[in-house]
């Protein structure tokens, strides 16, 4: 995603800097639904949009066909079942993705983790376990290479 920083502007020559810089996002870039640093949500999330999350979630989130990304500030007790999951921030509970789960070096994850593809950067915190799975054979009887 293509981000750059909102300046507002005095008079001419003079740019004025916001004291928290706001991100904007290129047009014709799809933003996510995002769940701000003080909201607070318990029960089930489920979407049709990619979703990040700064806040706190409490229960169960699923996105079948979509992206989680658990942002830095965010502080997430819940089961999580998504395509793609992006984990910067804390969660406690299991993860389920169907192509990718990505454990960034500030994440904290206490669960287990289950998906085909996880990628790991040093420095995150996992106590769990951690699956990769295969996914079917297309045709019955038919083998996938080791």
């Amino acid at each position: 995603m293509n981000t750059f920083l909102i300046n507002r502007t005095g008079p001419p020559g003079n740019e004025l800097i916001p004291d928290d810089p706001r991100l904007a996002i290129d047009p014709g870039v799809n933003a996510p639904s995002h769940v701000g640093t003080t909201v607070r949500i318990e029960g089930e999330i489920c979407g049709q949009h990619d979703l990040l999350v700064d806040g706190e979630v409490v229960g169960t989130m699923i996105l079948p066909e979509h992206t989680l990304t658990i942002g830095a500030r965010a502080k997430v007790k819940a089961n999580i079942k998504a395509q793609n999951v992006v984990l910067v921030g804390d969660v406690e509970g299991s993860i389920e993705a169907g192509k990718l789960i990505e454990l960034r070096s500030c994440c904290s994850v206490v669960g287990d983790i289950r998906s085909p593809r996880i990628m790991v950067e040093n420095g995150a915190y996992i106590k769990g376990a951690i699956e990769v799975t295969r996914q079917a054979p297309a045709h019955p009887g038919s083998h996938q290479p080791v």
